[in-house]
């Protein structure tokens, strides 16, 4: 498939493009395409110093979703609504994937949803019809992802309204040997999935713990 990771030069966008590269064509999206395709660049590299190929292009973001079938919108909160405006031109039926949390930071982080009741119900709203939204990967450990370390496991909680799309994206991540999908039921289930972010940070915070994720027993 063509995967477009849209705000893909951070550390969550590099760990889904060294994951997928081997088996997909990756396109990093960034606001400049120059900053993307120096992104890309060292991905590729960092896959050959493991010895490993893979598909990475870099280009600015709407470019990037052209002709894409799933992106994934690795943005902050604040950057998904000019996002989204600049490439639904070229929306067509794409599989949109949301990692984005809103929260805020002052002693402690802290859960602000829209008034939508999560952000994956937010962007839908944005979407031209015939475009799908998946909420998942907001609990993964970024750090860990772009180790491509095997010893690393942990679970997904994936939750959306269109069945397809949703095996889609379950089926992608059972791509990644580190990540277990759990199937987490209809898209609305992402308000309680996006609060764990802040929770799991100010975990970290509080007990000096590195790279937090979740593990279901």
């Amino acid at each position: 498939m063509n995967i477009a990771i849209l705000g893909g030069t951070g550390d969550i966008g590099e760990g889904f493009a060294l994951n997928w590269a081997g088996n997909h064509h990756i396109r990093i999206g960034s606001r400049k395409a120059d900053k993307a395709e120096i992104a890309a660049e060292s991905y590729r590299d960092a896959l050959a110093g493991q010895g490993m190929k893979g598909d990475i292009l870099g280009f600015d973001n709407r470019t990037a979703s052209e002709g894409a079938d799933v992106i994934i919108l690795t943005v902050p909160h604040k950057h998904v609504a000019g996002v989204i405006d600049i490439v639904r031109p070229v929306l067509d039926c794409q599989i949109i994937i949301s990692p984005v949390v809103p929260m805020t930071k002052a002693e402690y982080f802290e859960y602000t949803p829209p008034t939508q009741g999560s952000v994956a119900e937010e962007i839908l709203e944005m979407l031209p019809e015939g475009t799908s939204v998946v909420a998942a990967y907001h609990t993964i450990a970024s750090g860990r992802l772009c180790s491509l370390d095997p010893t690393f496991k942990c679970d997904v909680m994936i939750c959306g309204d269109d069945h397809h799309s949703k095996e889609v994206v379950i089926d992608l991540t059972d791509e990644i040997e580190c990540l277990r999908p759990l199937d987490a039921g209809p898209l609305a289930a992402a308000r309680t999935i996006e609060s764990l972010t802040p929770m799991l940070l100010n975990l970290a915070m509080l007990n000096n713990l590195k790279d937090p994720s979740i593990k279901i027993l």
